[in-house]
């Protein structure tokens, strides 16, 4: 999956796709529902989730809790430059989740005349792609009516997942909780519930046994304001 992934980016040498083979035979597991690292605490070694899904969250003095971003197979967490600061923001498994040292991966990316150039490029293009995703979580929030957030997240979260594979006719499957849903929108679980129920009756997408049908692209994008490069 890694060396797929990597190659949509750029360009990879046999010794690439190797090193990548590499990594992918020493996963690492975390149980769902715990955290890789917490608030305030020194970044441990980036990671490359390759199985799962994972949230980057900040949790409010009231005990609200915010997802800033989901992450998901083909994502890096951690540090991915020279200056290592304490992380602004937890992230937790969403459910079972397998990672790979991504250290040697960041290092191809950093260094001035990279051995690995086509590793270098696909790491800077995914860090401007994660850029952009955070740029798509403020508008969803700042500026978009319910339907429009929710439409917008779905089809963010069927472009990224297509990139691995995991997205298909018009669909895919999201292990994600009304609760969870309601802390990445910034909706209560009620309202959340509601939203998707509007958007079944609406004929625009049905959530239904853990899996995500996007029934009429067209309206969705129109709804949701949607722009290709932010996916």
């Amino acid at each position: 999956m890694l060396a797929e992934h990597f190659s949509t980016f750029a360009s990879l040498s046999d010794a690439e796709v190797q090193l990548l083979r590499d990594l992918a035979g020493a996963a690492q597991y975390h149980p769902p529902y715990r955290d890789l690292h917490a608030a305030e605490a020194l970044l441990s070694p980036p990671r490359m989730i390759v199985a799962g899904w994972a949230a980057q969250y900040c949790m409010l003095p009231d005990g609200q809790r915010q997802i800033i971003s989901l992450r998901l197979p083909g994502d890096l967490v951690g540090p991915l430059g020279r200056v290592h600061l304490p992380a602004s923001c937890a992230v937790a498994a969403l459910t079972e989740l397998e990672t790979v040292d991504a250290k040697p991966l960041v290092e191809a990316a950093d260094a001035a005349d990279p051995v690995h150039p086509g590793l270098a490029r696909a790491v800077q293009a995914m860090v401007q792609l994660n850029d952009a995703q955070l740029c798509s979580q403020i508008v969803r929030l700042g500026r978009q009516g319910t339907g429009g957030r929710f439409a917008h997240l779905m089809l963010e979260l069927h472009g990224r997942l297509g990139r691995v594979g995991l997205a298909r006719d018009n669909g895919f499957a999201m292990p994600l909780t009304q609760n969870v849903l309601a802390d990445v929108l910034g909706f209560s679980v009620v309202h959340v519930n509601r939203t998707m129920q509007q958007l079944r009756r609406d004929g625009l997408l049905e959530v239904k046994d853990g899996r995500v049908h996007l029934l009429q692209l067209e309206r969705l994008h129109a709804l949701a304001g949607w722009v290709t490069r932010w996916a």
